[in-house]
């Protein structure tokens, strides 16, 4: 959203069912009606060029005083966020502010949206996963990825690495505290392939032990014969 009476551009974010932008009017504005226009999206080279008009603000008188006002005012207010919310069912990522909330311990479905990656070739990474995974399909990749136990709370960005072009954030997540007794399912395979391997290595300790008596035996045995 445009306009020569903003002190930025505002942009449109998905809230639910809701598309809202926020704009803050300059305080150096001078009164009168000015236009509010639609422009392009923010950092789609690839998509069709937009340029309408959507409606229009009008801006009151202002003395100095209220001018001044304004400023601090403007200078206190808190960055607007960037988070987006999409309705029930929609596909993560929609968009790569498109913040899903997931415990720690818990998984998300990543879907490759308006990307398109070929088979084996796109690889997600994020330091609250368990592990990085790479994106699998025909026409249209997906992962299942899976958050830390040790996660801790927050923001985290998620990097989609594509064979022979750069790493670039693709999506973002936020993560909620474990439930108690928590496991990483990775430990779990690794301890239950441990306790796959002890009885294999019980049994080649018992074989080698009795290799070892054997041969001490052997050796008194020709000892006594000599």
């Amino acid at each position: 959203m445009t306009s020569p009476a903003f002190a930025a551009d505002g942009t449109l974010r998905r809230n639910d069912n809701l598309l809202v932008a926020v704009a803050t009017v300059s305080c150096a504005a001078e009164p009168g009606s000015y236009e509010v226009r639609f422009g392009s999206p923010l950092g789609n080279d690839n998509a069709s060029k937009i340029d309408r008009l959507w409606g229009s603000v009008r801006v009151a008188p202002a003395d100095a005083a209220e001018r001044a006002e304004c400023e601090r005012q403007v200078a206190q207010r808190q960055p607007e966020s960037q988070e987006e919310r999409y309705p029930a069912g929609t596909e993560w990522p929609a968009s790569p502010w498109d913040v899903r909330t997931v415990q720690a311990g818990g998984q998300l479905k990543a879907g490759d949206g308006q990307e398109m990656g070929s088979d084996g070739m796109v690889k997600l990474s994020s330091p609250g996963f368990t592990r990085s995974v790479v994106m699998r399909g025909d026409k249209k990749v997906t992962a299942t990825v899976r958050i830390r136990c040790d996660a801790r709370p927050g923001l985290y960005v998620v990097h989609w690495n594509e064979e022979g072009k750069p790493a670039k954030v693709w999506a973002r997540y936020r993560v909620t505290a474990a439930s108690p007794g928590c496991q990483d399912p990775a430990v779990t395979s690794e301890a239950s392939a441990v306790r796959q391997k002890a009885p294999w290595l019980l049994g080649a300790a018992a074989l080698a032990a009795v290799g070892v008596v054997g041969y001490a035996f052997s050796r008194r045995r020709r000892k006594v014969s000599r």
